[in-house]
């Protein structure tokens, strides 16, 4: 045994050297034909075990073996199609048919028989089509038809989104008025996942059922075929407080990266979300997914969901990765030390030297490194720890890249981002050498564009924030580390396997690379550990000392920023469970022997408040603390002019100013700490924002307004620093704040006898969330356009007819040509997606 170990561990050295920058400082030992033979043998033998372990260990040899040999034998070929097939990795075997051309013809019958009952085994049908399933994606495909709750962990390439739209498509065709929602974690993934159901849907002609991705109203009869709605977890609350009557009730709930309900404020926010709308609607069947937990089944618990509901992990994954450790030589500046971290233990891979230093600007060393890897034309994302760091490190790649040649799709995306961004915006520079960078806070339409771009081969590098961590699908062969952070803190080992899931690409590889740099120097040693990770949601987390965060927040002893966003949402969800529930089993369950007596203070701080406000307003904005909505109301009950409190359209004259005194109620109600000057930034971008104005106007007038005090600050940091006040406190903060307001101010006119229907109160939570309160832009960014689109659309003279609902525009959009109007080739792009037809910048403007 102890041999085969040895040569399995010789296979993976020699695998991954060949993939090694640089020249080998020592000679590297290739493989005997008689270790081959071996290791084919036990391969096979593995293939046909029931352990999760083994099975990978045969994945890995096969694999591996190809990978050296450049699959120059047709027996070696024909051994890789049956051990494929045994572990039922149909990717793979697709893989392997495709990059060798092999059909297989040499396998003898009795084995040709056997990977047929594999495929068998494995098959569903839709109508008469069959699809071929890793026995992962079968287990998850036949779960979902017997269980109305499940919860599984899975790795990132597992396959998971292939089965939820299958399971989609079966739902909605057997079942009338499927009223189901897909929570995903941030806005960068909400038009990745609705294209993606849209595209499932059409496949199977199911073009009736209703797709939004805005918490707007839908009728039950118009939503008798079926309606699926994507939206974040405050879409969701936003959704779950206006849904009146007739409204569908929501039949399923898939959680995409449920994990997330462990970090910070969102985390519980995500919590809270699901728990209201199972309160609402207890039959709601609900799915869990996140990327390998160990513990799926604690979704169940927290929710309280004890019948009929099943869990499992997987582990296998039909791409694997290497764990890459690039070290400094000592007083060799152009050598690095590799090893290839493989069950806990550090095989070396030699020295090689490199034609660049390894020392110096960390940002320049990445850059090197990362076009020394990709000499191939591979694909690499390089992780950044922020999105100054991700332009960083993409501008250094771009002047490290001398012989690059745009194609015309890039050349239409620059024309775009100088025509609708800014003329100085970084990103241009980068794409002219075929670099791209990707950050959460950026445009929708520009990620999606660059997302694009990548996985259509037009650029090989892309610099990337943890907006990777919250499902993107954006993988690639390579990705490059050093001391990763995700938000403030050291990355976390889940965030790493997370991350490190995305390299390799189903389908195109059989292994993706991970390399770290410099691990020892890492805060975190997170490229090392158990592959499942234990998760606890973020409030008992906050709990787990008995709630001292929330104590420090009631006696005014916190700090701003993260920690306060977070006590507030803690807070907020805590006072709920003590004053409206029967009983406090829920904070019960967070007492232990060491936190008990803190346990108890935090009780008691939370019974002493007392809020006069119905239950309903609390619970529909969780995000906010009683106490501060209860200001809201005593302030609208004192003040002797409330029409200036009454917000009204947007294009009405004086709404500015009205807007700007309910600014003045946050400012003092929510103890929201603006200086005069942030507020007057702040109050501007928002009216101008709702009003519709592009974006390209603004930042050009912020840019035109900041040089003009500092004539030597940097356009990249204005127009970065300009996005993040838009999406933090625009899109987020305020967006929750004048959702709460109106919910108060609703509330103070019924109780004075006033029909707050009589006054018809402005949605501004709508309208700053979208960037627009004209009618016909907000339903067309419903249907999942971007702002860009929906306002070119909205400024082209009958390109649109007036409509009277969401569903009559995406109507006429479906059968719009768009080849003739006058807007920019990506909108579009945008829009020929959304018809079914993917195609490329340069045909979209053709």
């Amino acid at each position: 045994m102890n041999n085969i170990k040895n040569v399995i561990e010789k296979l993976q050295v020699h695998s991954t050297q060949n993939q090694l920058p640089g020249n080998p400082i020592n000679n590297e030992k290739p493989l005997e034909a008689t270790e081959i033979n071996q290791l084919l043998g036990h391969a096979s033998i593995l293939a046909l075990s029931d352990e999760a372990e083994d099975k990978i260990l045969a994945y890995e040899i096969i694999t591996r073996i190809i990978e050296v040999r450049s699959g120059d034998d047709s027996k070696l070929l024909s051994s890789a199609e049956v051990i494929m097939s045994r572990l039922g990795n149909f990717p793979g075997r697709q893989l392997l048919r495709e990059r060798f051309n092999f059909s297989g013809k040499k396998i003898p019958n009795f084995l040709k028989l056997e990977c047929l009952s594999r495929e068998i085994e494995n098959s569903v049908f839709i109508d008469e089509e069959s699809i071929q399933l890793t026995d992962f994606q079968y287990n998850f495909y036949s779960s979902l038809q017997e269980e109305k709750a499940l919860s599984i962990s899975a790795p990132t390439s597992a396959g998971k989104s292939f089965v939820l739209g299958l399971n989609l498509i079966k739902k909605l065709r057997e079942k009338d008025s499927q009223c189901i929602v897909y929570i995903v974690p941030t806005r960068a993934l909400i038009a990745e996942v609705s294209n993606r159901i849209r595209d499932s849907l059409r496949q199977y002609k199911l073009d009736d059922i209703v797709i939004r991705t805005a918490p707007l109203s839908i009728s039950k009869e118009r939503s008798q075929n079926g309606v699926v709605y994507v939206l974040t977890q405050e879409r969701l609350m936003n959704y779950l407080n206006d849904a009146a009557d007739e409204m569908p009730v929501i039949t399923s709930l898939i959680v995409d990266e449920a994990h997330e309900i462990q970090k910070g404020k969102r985390g519980i926010l995500l919590q809270s979300a699901i728990d209201y709308l199972l309160k609402k609607y207890p039959s709601t069947e609900i799915l869990f997914a996140s990327p390998l937990i160990k513990n799926p089944g604690y979704f169940f618990n927290i929710f309280n969901i004890s019948d009929n509901g099943k869990f499992f992990t997987e582990t296998i994954s039909p791409v694997s990765q290497n764990i890459i450790l690039a070290s400094d030589v000592r007083g060799k500046t152009k050598e690095i030390s590799f090893h290839l971290l493989s069950d806990g233990k550090k095989l070396s891979l030699g020295n090689r030297a490199v034609d660049f230093k390894f020392r110096g600007s960390k940002s320049i060393q990445k850059a090197n490194l990362a076009c020394e890897i990709s000499k191939n034309g591979e694909s690499v994302i390089i992780f950044a720890n922020g999105p100054s760091d991700a332009e960083s490190v993409a501008k250094e790649i771009s002047e490290t890249i001398k012989d690059y040649v745009p194609s015309l799709d890039i050349k239409l995306f620059i024309d775009f981002l100088k025509k609708e961004i800014h003329p100085e915006y970084p990103l241009i520079e980068c794409l002219e050498s075929g670099v791209g960078f990707h950050y959460g806070k950026m445009p929708s339409i520009v990620r999606s564009g660059i997302e694009t771009l990548f996985k259509n081969d037009e650029i090989k590098f892309i610099c990337c924030t943890s907006t990777l961590l919250q499902g993107v699908n954006l993988p690639a062969k390579h990705i490059i580390i050093e001391n990763p952070r995700s938000g403030d803190s050291p990355m976390s080992r889940s965030d790493f396997l997370n991350l490190s899931g995305r390299a390799g690409r189903l389908l195109k590889e059989f292994h993706g690379n991970i390399w770290c740099i410099r691990p020892s120097t890492w805060d975190n040693n997170s490229y090392e550990g158990d592959k499942l990770q234990e998760i606890s949601s973020a409030i008992s987390t906050v709990m787990t000392d008995g709630g001292s965060l929330i104590q420090d927040l009631l006696s005014e002893n916190i700090g701003s920023g993260k920690n306060i966003d977070e006590a507030e949402m803690a807070f907020s969800k805590l006072y709920q469970d003590y004053h409206y529930s029967e009983n406090h089993s829920s904070i019960e369950a967070y007492r232990t022997d060491e936190n008990s007596e803190n346990l108890d203070k935090t009780i008691s701080a939370i019974s002493q408040m007392i809020v006069d406000l119905p239950s309903e307003i609390i619970e529909k904005n969780k995000g906010i603390r009683p106490d501060h909505l209860q200001r809201v109301y005593n302030f609208l009950l004192t003040t002797e002019h409330l029409e200036e409190y009454l917000l009204i359209s947007p294009y009405t004259a004086g709404a500015k100013r009205k807007m700007e005194n309910v600014i003045d109620v946050f400012i003092d109600c929510f103890e929201w700490e603006l200086s005069q000057s942030y507020k007057n930034l702040i109050s501007f971008l928002a009216y101008s924002w709702i009003w519709g104005k592009p974006l390209g106007e603004l930042i050009g007038e912020r840019v035109k307004f900041v040089r003009g005090r500092q004539p030597n600050k940097k356009p990249s940091t204005i127009i970065r620093d300009y996005l993040d006040v838009l999406d933090h406190d625009i899109r987020f903060k305020m967006v929750k704040y004048f959702s709460a307001y109106n919910d108060v101010l609703r509330l103070f006119l019924t109780h004075k006898g006033i029909d707050p229907e009589d006054i018809e109160l402005e949605p501004y939570h709508i309208y700053l969330e979208f960037g627009s309160c004209e009618k016909k832009a907000l339903n067309i960014m419903a249907m999942g356009l971007s702002r860009f689109s929906a306002l070119h659309l909205s400024n082209v003279s009958d390109a649109i007819p007036e409509a009277l609902d969401i569903d009559e525009y995406f109507n006429k959009i479906k059968v719009m040509d768009v080849r003739n109007l006058q807007m920019p080739s990506l909108c579009k792009q945008e829009i020929l997606r959304m018809q079914g037809k993917s195609v490329r910048l340069a045909v979209a403007n053709s």
